[in-house]
């Protein structure tokens, strides 16, 4: 079942109208929107659609202008930017090998979650500025280990330094924290997430549970009251 709750209705219409396109069926939903309808975790407004291998991205340009409520649109070879009905869009070739099967849910075609994670990992470690990338990796922590995405990564993207993505992880200096992340729950604490990623990183093959609110709060009620060194905790 989809979250599809996690998506604005008619961004979810356009995404159910984009997949019965037959000039597009070659394209599959990729992103965060992919992963906020598989685990719910967050509110994901973007439509990212990607194929495995080259297109004619005049021709989609044209078929989308003649087709939707283009508003704004920018081609370039084997991608095409664009804004329609007011949502931000991107098409594009990602050429590289899909870990898992494709899954199809509810008619949208969806990649695995192995997959949308060795995505994430590939943003983190080519550009470290979107916090949304850091949530997610949080959530998918919950589903695999931090091993797990890094095996993924490194079939997916053999190309890339697999010590340097694993760093990624938790240097944080470039994160962008004045874009909102729009959670479906609670508001996930940034100290919280960094925490997790910290451990994650010191502990490879750790697979960690969804903590409810009530258990976050009780955390950092304590994390606040720790005393600092040299002192002594009240009685």
């Amino acid at each position: 079942m989809l979250h599809k709750e996690t998506v604005e209705k008619g961004t979810m219409d356009l995404v159910n109208q984009l997949m019965a396109d037959e000039k597009l069926a070659s394209f599959n939903l990729v992103g965060g929107t992919a992963l906020a309808l598989k685990i719910g975790h967050r509110k994901s407004i973007d439509i990212d659609l990607f194929t495995s291998s080259d297109f004619n991205s005049q021709e989609i340009s044209d078929h989308l202008t003649a087709n939707y409520n283009v508003t704004r649109i920018q081609v370039i070879p084997n991608g095409v930017f664009t804004l329609i009905d007011g949502i931000k869009m991107d098409v594009l070739a990602h050429k590289y090998p899909l870990i898992e099967d494709l899954e199809t849910i509810d008619g949208i075609r969806l990649v695995s979650l192995k997959d949308i994670g060795a995505m994430k990992l590939n943003a983190i470690y080519n550009n470290g500025t979107r916090l949304k990338d850091f949530v997610d990796i949080y959530a998918l922590l919950e589903n695999f280990s931090f091993q797990d995405l890094l095996q993924a990564s490194e079939k997916k993207y053999p190309e890339n330094t697999i010590s340097m993505v694993k760093h990624a992880l938790i240097h944080h200096e470039d994160i962008d924290f004045t874009v909102p992340i729009d959670y479906t729950g609670e508001e996930i604490k940034w100290p919280d997430i960094a925490d997790r990623l910290k451990k994650a990183f010191q502990n490879p093959q750790l697979i960690f549970t969804k903590l409810p609110p009530l258990t976050r709060d009780l955390m950092e009620k304590i994390r606040q009251k720790k005393p600092g060194k040299g002192k002594r905790p009240g009685l």
